[in-house]
Formats: structure tokens, C-alpha cells, sequence
């Protein structure tokens, strides 16, 4: 069994939300590459949120109705996190996501 713990608060992570996506980006700005399936965990203490136990891929980027699932999934109200594989360029674009959360 796999553990996750928060280092901060120092206590196990709780099951948040089970069965969310994640969609694994290209490149920057760019389109789906990848659609996984996993859980959302939060930290009791100080509410840090992990998405973690990654279970199977839900779709990939030649699949012709990749688009197509996603925008009906959100339809559903099905919780997607992008995962942008990027390193950020500038302090100041990393200080821009930062400000958009």
C-alpha cells in the first residue's frame, strides 16, 4: 500500500475526490496529449491537494474523439486537472499561474 503524508502537517493524505481526470499536455499551450484517470487528495490539516494513484489512461492524442470526450466529460461536470509537463521559462511566468489560482 501506498502512503502519501503531508511533510508540512506531518499527517496521511484523505481521498478529496476519487475518479478525476488528468490531462497530460503536449507541449506548452498546446493541445491533450493524454487523458488519465486518478484521485484527488487533500491534507486534513492544511488542505494541500495532490492528484495521485493514477489508474489507467482514458484516452490518447490519436484517438480521433479526444476533444470530443473531454468537452463531454466537462459537460458531466467531470473534475479535469491539466498536467503542463513544462518547466517554467521566467520568474514572472511562473508568478502568473500562480496569480490565476
Amino acid at each position: 500500500m501506498i502512503k502519501r503524508v503531508c511533510v508540512k502537517c506531518q499527517v496521511e493524505f484523505k481521498p478529496e475526490k476519487n475518479g478525476i481526470y488528468v490531462a497530460e499536455m503536449m507541449m506548452k499551450n498546446t493541445k491533450v496529449y493524454k487523458l488519465w484517470t486518478a484521485d484527488l487528495l487533500k491534507c486534513p490539516v492544511c488542505g494541500f491537494l495532490i492528484v495521485a494513484s493514477f489508474s489507467q489512461k482514458a484516452a490518447e492524442h490519436f484517438e480521433m474523439d479526444l476533444e470530443e470526450k473531454i468537452k463531454e466529460l466537462i459537460e458531466k461536470g467531470a473534475t479535469i486537472i491539466y498536467d503542463k509537463e513544462y518547466p517554467y521559462t521566467t520568474a514572472l511566468e511562473l508568478n502568473n499561474v500562480i496569480q490565476e489560482r
